[in-house]
């Protein structure tokens, strides 16, 4: 099956799982459809990288083929037996080309068409397609056929050892591209950890100047989802880009922009956890007895306000921990008894459920 349909059907398939996944949310689907059509596309980038490296080894043994060609044609047999015999020499990847070449000639092909359709196999390489064109010029023309295959023998060695040349050159461009991807990579986790969480204590709106301004509700999800597409964009440019830079072809650049996404996805999972929950206490500031019954009450909501049905809720002061879970008001309570020693404690509530997980600290004094 052609690896564009295959990529349409994964794609589709992976769309309507993920749809599936959270019940149909399109809002909440949306945000990952950049990642499932970069995820999708898979099966049709891998295919064409593995060709472009496939024809990458052709490039690297072709000038040796012509070498063994005309060598031949000038011990006195036939460019077409020269092919057919050049069958039993191991040219790796290209060893499959050669095959097909001979086969057509023992079909009384005429070798020009030969090389023609060669050089439509290997349309994606420029570089072989010129050097079949001026081959198939010179016998068109009568030329010493043999002494051009020597010439374009030795022109190709010599590209060949100015891209390796330019390869090597451009490497320390390459790892400062990898360097500039992490660094982004860095900013956007240090947004995430510490401008995010102010802009949530100030979103209840400020006074300035006599006029009040209002700074909305701040959705830590939504940034998060932007966050998550600035990573996937950066990887997938920075990464091709890198490959037109190092091996002078975008298609070169696919491992790349793989690496740096493995990289983001890494950095993604692992440091920008979601903050879906948001937990609610009243708390008050009166001094409870030592040793007395405290009462505790809160909600477990999204970032949207909608209460969270069955949050599993942990209580924790002193080491000891009390385990509660939220009704349909995404209300919570827990009674328990206070440390016998005068002084502050911190309770640390923690909720955890499918929208993700939240944690609250809050003081209670003992005195």
């Amino acid at each position: 099956m052609n690896s564009i349909k295959v990529s349409i059907i994964f794609t589709l398939t992976l769309i309507v799982s993920v749809f599936a996944l959270y019940g149909f949310d399109i809002s909440r689907t949306i945000p990952l459809l950049p990642v499932i059509g970069f995820i999708g596309s898979l099966p049709y980038l891998v295919k064409i990288y593995l060709r472009y490296v496939e024809v990458k080894s052709m490039e690297d043994v072709f000038p040796e083929f012509l070498r063994n060609i005309s060598e031949s044609k000038k011990s006195g047999i036939t460019i077409t037996q020269a092919i057919t015999n050049s069958v039993k020499i191991d040219y790796g990847v290209f060893s499959k080309e050669v095959k097909k070449m001979a086969i057509q000639i023992s079909w009384g092909i005429p070798l020009p068409n030969v090389l023609e359709k060669f050089s439509k196999r290997v349309k994606q390489s420029a570089f072989l397609k010129r050097s079949v064109a001026i081959i198939l010029e010179a016998y068109k023309s009568g030329g010493d056929i043999s002494q051009v295959m020597e010439r374009v023998a030795e022109s190709s060695r010599m590209i060949k050892d100015l891209e390796a040349e330019r390869k090597s050159k451009f490497n320390q461009q390459l790892m400062v591209m990898y360097a500039i991807y992490l660094i982004f990579i860095v900013i956007i986790l240090s947004l995430n950890k510490i401008l995010i969480p102010m802009f949530a204590l100030s979103s209840g709106g400020q006074d300035v100047g006599g006029v009040a301004i209002s700074m909305g509700s701040i959705d830590p999800n939504f940034y998060r989802t932007i966050f998550q597409h600035m990573i996937l964009i950066q990887a997938v440019f920075a990464g091709l880009i890198a490959g037109q830079v190092g091996e002078g072809s975008i298609i070169a650049g696919i491992k790349h922009s793989g690496i740096m996404l493995a990289i983001g996805s890494i950095a993604f999972v692992f440091f920008l956890a979601p903050q879906s929950i948001q937990i609610t206490v009243e708390a008050t500031y009166d001094v409870y007895p030592p040793s007395s019954l405290y009462s505790l009450e809160g909600f477990v909501l999204t970032t949207d306000r909608s209460p969270i049905f069955g949050a599993d809720v942990e209580i924790e002061i002193m080491e000891t921990t009390y385990q509660t879970t939220t009704d349909n008001f995404g209300l919570f309570s827990y009674e328990f008894i206070l440390p016998s020693q005068t002084g502050l404690y911190d309770i640390t509530i923690s909720a955890s459920s499918s929208e993700g997980e939240g944690e609250h600290t809050m003081e209670v004094s003992v005195g």
